[in-house]
């Protein structure tokens, strides 16, 4: 049992440092390739080891098994969860700083009981409102400079980074029962097959313009990076760990992302750690906690730490 107990703690520190790493290695990705080549590229080799991963796994569901309707499902979960999502992620991530994006995608429990509530999910109190408002007063915090002015220069980025926080909180609603009807490793594999047909015919043209010849190691390993860690492995880590321990612990690690990200983006990107940057994301969280407190459990929240 203790050697159990180990092996699931070290996972899960895996998986924390596989977020924490996926921004910093994209925002080295964004130096050389446009926010639609990154996710095309992602999308497109985590395609293709989670069709290998699926093909051999003994509880994986046949894809012969699959009716019109199902495609018509995984065509639009792929649409919203990787398309929309990973596109406004990563262009939003471009626009503003590593910090500033590791917090804001904390969001995805607060949106997720959003959309929740609004399919009879979940209930909505006073204290889930005041925490919605005490985060969303925090965001506009962080681009507050010294003299208490409203800066621009993180401002877009940080707006479409929520954007797409607020697209993978509504896949999170809609794929709730996806991974128990076909299995975490089939419903993740026909998710981003899905996303790599959508994706081929818009990324191929970038990818094959993009001299590769010329990249140095260091890119060349953020393009790994995202695409297998941060794509493949963290996701299956997730799934593993959920069956160990409850939704609500699995789901608290993800805000260790501000923190973790933040001090290693100082210390690898030279980015600057400022006193609105912690005052404002201090908010953050105390409205994201405000809104970790409802009458009734919410088992979706799960999967809304589960990033591109």
């Amino acid at each position: 049992m203790r050697a159990a107990q180990l092996r699931l703690q070290f996972l899960l520190g895996s998986m924390v440092a596989i977020w924490c790493g996926n921004f910093i290695a994209l925002k080295v990705c964004l130096r050389v390739m446009s926010p639609i080549g990154v996710t095309a590229l992602r999308v497109i080799v985590a395609a293709a080891l989670l069709f290998f991963i699926q093909r051999y796994s003994p509880s994986r569901y046949a894809f012969k098994k699959l009716r019109k309707a199902d495609y018509g499902l995984f065509f639009k979960l792929a649409f919203v969860g990787l398309l929309l999502n990973q596109i406004l992620f990563i262009t939003g991530l471009k626009f503003t700083t590593v910090g500033h994006s590791a917090l804001i995608v904390t969001f995805g429990p607060l949106f997720t009981l959003l959309f929740a509530w609004r399919r009879g999910q979940e209930k909505l109190t006073a204290t889930n409102l005041a925490g919605v408002a005490l985060s969303i007063c925090g965001i506009f915090i962080l681009n507050f400079d010294k003299d208490l002015k409203l800066q621009t220069a993180y401002l877009v980025g940080d707006v479409v980074t929520l954007i797409g926080s607020v697209t993978f909180a509504y896949y999170t609603v809609m794929s709730k029962n996806v991974a128990a009807h076909y299995g975490a490793v089939s419903a993740t594999a026909f998710t981003y097959l899905a996303g790599a047909c959508v994706f081929l015919p818009l990324g191929l043209p970038v990818l094959a313009a993009l001299p590769w010849l010329d990249l140095s190691w260091g890119v060349l390993a953020a393009f790994f990076y995202v695409a297998v860690p941060s794509s493949v492995l963290a996701p299956l880590i997730f799934y593993y760990a959920l069956r160990s321990m409850p939704a609500s612990r699995l789901a608290a690690l993800a805000y260790l992302q501000p923190v973790v990200t933040t001090i290693s983006s100082v210390l690898i990107l030279s980015e600057k750690l400022t006193l609105n940057f912690l005052a404002g994301g201090g908010v953050v969280l105390a409205g994201i906690l405000l809104t970790q407190r409802p009458a009734t459990s919410r088992p979706e929240l799960q999967r809304s730490q589960n990033k591109a």
